[in-house]
């Protein structure tokens, strides 16, 4: 399974194209999965109006959620960016820390976690 990150999930509920295919394509034998911070990011961003659609999206993924490992992941991965100076968003770290712990692949639009610089991230 892959991780789809917020940036791409916006995209696809936009309608858009790319987006759609990408995860099609990722996803043609396996569920569609994210995190419970990407969750969390998109329900914070719906309106009041789409809430319930985005709601009802999200209920076909499979989401990962916080955990022990996955914080001891978080604390790594931010101390191994905090070291090289390349702080980024916190909800960046913890869902690099989710996908970690669960050995998963995130796909993302989000150049920030190039940073990362990990073969487990891809950036479309």
């Amino acid at each position: 399974m892959v991780i789809f990150d917020t940036s791409l999930l916006v995209d696809a509920i936009k309608k858009k194209k790319e987006a759609r295919h990408l995860i099609e394509s990722c996803t043609e034998n396996e569920p569609i999965a994210t995190t419970v911070i990407n969750q969390y990011e998109l329900l914070r961003g719906a309106s009041e109006k789409d809430t319930g659609l985005v709601s009802e999206w999200l209920d076909q993924f499979v989401i990962y959620d916080f955990n022990d490992l996955a914080l001891r992941e978080t604390v790594t991965a931010y101390k191994k960016l905090a070291g090289k100076g390349k702080l980024v968003s916190e909800l960046d770290v913890l869902i690099a820390g989710i996908a970690a712990a669960n050995n998963e692949t995130i796909v993302t639009r989000d150049k920030d976690f190039l940073n990362f610089e990990s073969p487990k991230i891809i950036v479309v």
